[in-house]
């Protein structure tokens, strides 16, 4: 086999990434975007010593499961990966490698949207200047030229409002100095828009603009990153209109949101998954809960509702102050937030008593130390939420060796049209 040949191949498998699996020969080619079943003609890019890797130039026998795309620039954007897969198949497609991570685990039906579109409350928009015009989109898939869009499908319909109102007023001299421009539409209907870059000069007339041009604009803000690399945010910033923060809303909790403050891109799906994770953990009025990888407290605030008390940990300084203005605000009294890296905190905590421990890590999951810290507090139950299905597999099994079995894992589709999965997991104590 070399490189630039052609084949017809029939594809016999799928990996998580995208990729159909073909056999020419007994060499396994992978092929973006072909689906199981499907026929059609190929062209060989690269070879490898097992393997190799080909792209589609005629699609011969379509499957059932494919869609045609609606998004003009879904084929060079490097945001969904899924689009050309009908709904009900996305989810199939995802169960189905979900469940190939979790040996003798239960791994229940994957919980999808009624409408996958059109759902995300976050999007960061690259700007950059080619041939004297500003680009302002996405980048594109395994690069850093920027797409340039009109709208995004799966963003929500005001942050695509707002975008397109600055693609048309951004002039040369604003996108000189700008790197990103981050919107945030909240489900309490206000919108924020942070500026990122060198100067915050340039951009004090769109400023303006836009605040006259939405009224349900409430927070504007430059933030400065003189960086060299590929860190969208900087450690400082100024407020050019309104605050610093949004309010948001979730399971009936009033949230104040820092900007740098993480929170769940797809509100439905976050309420979902939250109640999972609530009713993993069949919690009583008397058990203690920690809450580690607390972001702005969204999970904590719903668990104390059910639960004695709860302690939050988190390590961003920003989200731990809205936290504890957020259970002000709600009027829980039950709740609080400090501030400090989790496995610290952990280790610290090793031989408190804990009943109940939330975990919500980042996508690079836990450390095995911080997993040995953390069953040191000899909770009862340990509900753990994770937005890569691989490092919860990796973990599940660390905690099974320090006596932690998963009794069942519960996918969310909380990224609709990629490849993205949140889980839930519920551990108990092996006795």
């Amino acid at each position: 086999m070399k490189k630039n040949e052609e084949y017809i191949v029939t594809c016999i498998d799928d990996t998580d990434l995208n990729s159909g699996v073909v056999k020419i020969d007994d060499m396994v080619v992978f092929v973006p975007n072909l689906l199981i079943g499907e026929k059609a003609k190929i062209k060989i890019v690269k070879v490898n010593k097992k393997y190799a890797f080909g792209i589609i130039i005629q699609l011969l026998e379509p499957s059932i499961n494919r869609q045609a795309l609606t998004c003009e620039v879904a084929k060079t954007c490097g945001g969904c990966q899924l689009q050309h897969m009908k709904y009900a198949y996305q989810l199939d497609y995802k169960y189905r490698h979900v469940k190939k991570l979790f040996e003798n685990i239960e791994v229940r039906p994957i919980l999808g949207m009624k409408n996958p579109w059109y759902y995300r409350n976050k999007a960061q928009f690259p700007v950059k200047i080619k041939d004297g015009k500003v680009q302002m989109g996405f980048y594109r898939q395994h690069s850093n030229d920027v797409v340039t869009c009109k709208e995004c499908k799966i963003q929500d319909h005001s942050i695509n409002e707002v975008f397109s109102f600055i693609q048309k007023q951004i002039t040369l001299e604003m996108a000189q100095d700008l790197r990103h421009v981050f919107i945030r539409h909240s489900s309490t209907d206000e919108i924020q828009v942070v500026f990122i870059g060198k100067n915050e000069k340039n951009v004090l007339s769109l400023s303006k603009q836009l605040k006259n041009a939405f009224t349900n604009i409430t927070s504007i803000i430059f933030n400065y990153n003189t960086r060299n690399d590929n860190v969208i945010l900087g450690e400082t910033y100024k407020v050019l209109y309104g605050n610093d923060y949004i309010i948001e809303e979730c399971l009936g909790n009033k949230v104040k949101l820092h900007f740098k403050a993480f929170f769940q891109v797809n509100p439905t799906q976050m309420e979902v998954l939250y109640t999972q994770a609530i009713q993993a953990a069949n919690l009583s009025e008397n058990e203690t809960c920690i809450d580690m990888y607390a972001g702005t407290g969204t999970i904590g605030m719903a668990v104390s509702k059910h639960a004695k008390s709860v302690i939050g940990v988190e390590i961003v300084k920003e989200a731990v102050d809205n936290a504890n203005d957020n259970t002000k605000m709600n009027h829980l009294t039950n709740c609080h937030y400090v501030c400090q890296d989790a496995t610290e905190f952990a280790h610290e905590h090793k031989n408190d008593k804990i009943d109940v421990i939330f975990i919500d890590p980042p996508r690079k999951g836990m450390t095995e130390n911080g997993i040995k810290d953390t069953i040191t507090m000899q909770p009862d139950k340990i509900v753990y939420v994770s937005c890569n299905p691989k490092t919860l597999s990796r973990d599940l099994k660390i905690f099974k060796q320090y006596g932690y079995q998963c009794e069942y894992v519960q996918p969310v589709d909380m990224f609709c049209h990629t490849t993205g999965l949140e889980c839930v997991a519920k551990m108990y104590k092996i006795v």
